[in-house]
């Protein structure tokens, strides 16, 4: 039904603030190299460009080796993928070593690249905002394939219509794997995915929930029938690899609902076929997506995630529900969804900005984007993914393990009541996010001599600090420099009183005067070699700058 408020699109200003905002929650990390490219533009036209994807994107490859006679040999382990081939479409067969846990750390590594290349779109976001919402855990799946197929499924779809997606995602292998949905029988349901379905993908438990328990019971009947194809026999290349029906196990009763959904009934048929069973399906999501807490818990979520944890009356009021409105008469078209959410009123906030804390992995890539980490190219392929898996063991150290989230839930940082975004940062994850960045900013990293190829032996990743620098508009003046490091870096405004500390104690070195910085810049860029002692510093000064301001809690935030 229509609603009283209506959606307000944002109609402030549109400059260097509202810019970093926008794209440090969406872009998972944020560069002067990003908002040169974006300097100037509307915010439509930016909004519009980041929910446009380009590229197609290449599947992982074959990274990994076995050791014989203690050297890398790639024909001992997975030997019908040649080194540097993708394996996404050869199954396993007949090996003495089963190859699926080094494929999974390929895939896991692969992904990490994506993101840490990310292009300037929301793609690779909001990949993660469905994996975490319509969540597996690679782990428990057991097989890479179709974990791949599941992540491909996210990239496809992320801006697609949802009612498509949900049905794509309700008959994924690696879904069907997690919650048991092909061992569902009419002879012996299983609740699992229908539980799911309803309380963490599409209605949750919100105040307008109203589902029973033979709403369960029902929907688990409609999803009955569903199994795998095992990946012994030829490659895995239908439109649906691994999912196939097995008509004898589906229920041929009618399936009857609550009042909350109208009491519905889904008409069994007395000799399904894979035709009838997915269209038993379809009227199932037509059913949830017909209750208008779906299309609100759905912004709910992208609230919590983009916005802030707390949805107060007026954000449920004049935010989620005009929102979903919108969401509900484009028929679920997400694109249509995201840039009204993203162009709203609400989403601009001052209160809102730099008000999350970084989950790890979005510490860790606006670590490497903001400072220009060179991730070795595919021509050494070995040595690109060992950092790729290098960044994502990071991320997971500090409580955020890409493709194996904690449970069906996702994140807790997501849903913990009270704590929220707080669960990323404690006496566990806190250390690792200073482990992070000084031991790659101190010493950087060296992939080391395990490799098959030469080309990926002893490659080295460090930061160039003063090429870093240079990207600032007037970097020999100490004000201005350390003032646009404050406002790129960090996620809230700083008190001058703060940026003339850190002027004063790394750049002019307790000096009283800006000319000390000034006349060493100059000196060192003019002339590298420079015997000039205070211009030879130059690198360590800007080095312990940065480090100090990456230690600084404001860094910390997003």
């Amino acid at each position: 039904m229509p609603i009283n408020s209506p959606l307000l699109p944002y109609s402030g200003p549109f400059n260097k603030p509202e810019l970093l905002h926008l794209l440090r929650r969406t872009q998972l990390g944020v560069s002067n190299a990003d908002l040169n490219h974006f300097k100037g533009k509307s915010l439509n036209q930016v909004v519009d460009e980041l929910l446009t994807f380009g590229t197609t994107v290449a599947p992982p490859v074959k990274n990994y080796s076995a050791r014989v006679n203690n050297l890398p040999d790639p024909t001992a382990l997975d030997t019908e993928v040649q080194l540097g081939q993708t394996w996404v479409d050869t199954p396993i067969r007949n090996q003495t070593t089963n190859p699926d846990g080094s494929r999974r750390e390929s895939l896991k590594a692969w992904w990490m690249g994506l993101m840490l290349g990310q292009e300037r779109n929301l793609r690779e976001q909001m990949v993660l905002f469905w994996h975490n919402h319509f969540s597996t855990e690679a782990n428990e799946v057991g097989n890479a394939q179709m974990s791949y197929r599941t992540n491909k499924l996210f990239r496809e779809n992320a801006t697609g219509n949802f009612r498509d997606f949900l049905f794509k995602i309700t008959l994924d292998p690696g879904m069907l794997k997690y919650l048991n949905g092909y061992l569902n029988k009419a002879t012996a349901p299983d609740e699992n995915y229908a539980r799911e379905l309803q309380e963490l993908f599409c209605v949750g438990k919100g105040p307008g929930s109203g589902y029973t328990e033979d709403d369960v019971k029902a929907a688990a009947k409609v999803l009955t029938g569903w199994s795998l194809i095992t990946q012994e026999g030829t490659p895995a290349v239908p439109v649906t690899p691994y999912t196939k029906e097995n008509l004898n196990n589906h229920d041929k009763k009618d399936k009857v609902f609550s009042a909350f959904y109208g009491n519905k009934v889904i008409k069994g048929v007395a000799t399904p076929t894979r035709a009838t069973m997915e269209a038993e399906i379809r009227e199932l999501i037509d059913m949830i997506l017909a209750v208008d807490e779906t299309s609100k818990f759905i912004c709910r979520k992208l609230y919590t995630y983009f916005c802030y944890y707390e949805i107060t009356p007026d954000v449920e009021v004049n935010l989620i529900e005009p929102l979903a409105e919108v969401f509900r008469n484009s028929n679920y078209d997400l694109k249509v969804l995201l840039k009204a959410f993203f162009t709203a009123d609400y989403f601009f906030k001052p209160e809102l900005r730099g008000a999350m804390i970084k989950s790890g992995m979005q510490f860790v890539i606006a670590k490497t984007k903001v400072f220009g980490y060179q991730i070795p190219d595919a021509s050494k392929f070995e040595a690109q993914y060992y950092y790729w898996s290098v960044f994502k063991n990071y991320a997971r150290n500090m409580g955020q393990d890409i493709m194996d989230p904690p449970n069906v839930a996702g994140w807790p940082a997501y849903y913990q009541v009270p704590q929220f975004h707080e669960m990323w940062v404690d006496t566990a994850t806190y250390p690792e996010r200073k482990n992070f960045y000084e031991n790659i900013s101190k010493n950087g990293l060296n992939s080391g001599t395990f490799y098959y190829q030469d080309v990926s032996k002893n490659v080295k990743v460090t930061v160039d600090f003063v090429a870093f620098a240079k990207q600032f508009s007037v970097p020999e003046n100490p004000n201005v420099l350390v003032a646009e490091a404050c406002e790129l870096l960090f996620g809230v405004p700083v008190s001058q009183a703060i940026k003339d500390q850190l002027k004063t104690s790394f750049l002019l070195e307790n000096q009283s005067s800006d000319y000390y910085w000034t006349e060493a810049w100059l000196e060192y860029i003019n002339n590298p070699a420079t015997t000039d002692p205070e211009a030879k510093r130059v690198p360590t000064m800007l080095k312990n700058l940065f480090l100090d301001m990456e230690s600084a809690a404001e860094f910390h935030l997003c």
